[in-house]
């Protein structure tokens, strides 16, 4: 298997595709294309032109910033896709992002140690889910 990474953002098809994929909850076709434009940052992983695998960074840019949608295709997960792609966010991350600028993420338990590995603790908190 040989990936390509990239950083243009996916299509919203597949955007909404390797989400279905990879487990995680649906997205209007609209809400996908509006956050995907609001990306600060991209990360996408091809085994020729398929998308396998991405993530995002996310906020303002100054104070705050998110990881979010990190998904790897499960035909292609334990293969390092997605510590690839937690690799290429985080040095984004360092590189332009202020050094005062928070940057968290929210992460299914499965992934905790994952995410231990570059630095992230876990904290307890509160999000409002839509509904």
């Amino acid at each position: 298997m040989s990936v390509t990474w990239g950083n243009e953002p996916p299509s919203v098809g597949e955007y909404g595709e390797l989400r279905r994929l990879a487990g995680l909850s649906r997205r209007a076709p609209n809400a996908a294309a509006k956050g995907l434009e609001g990306s600060l940052h991209v990360v996408t992983a091809r085994e020729r032109a398929r998308l396998v695998g991405m993530g995002r960074v996310v906020g303002d840019g100054g104070c705050f910033a998110q990881i979010v949608d990190i998904a790897v295709d499960p035909e292609f997960r334990r293969q390092g896709i997605g510590t690839g792609i937690l690799e290429r966010l985080i040095a984004w991350a360092e590189a332009e992002l202020p050094a005062s600028c928070d940057l968290s993420l929210i992460a299914d338990p499965g992934s905790f140690e994952l995410y231990k590995r570059f630095g992230f603790e876990i904290r307890t908190g509160m999000v409002r889910h839509p509904g």
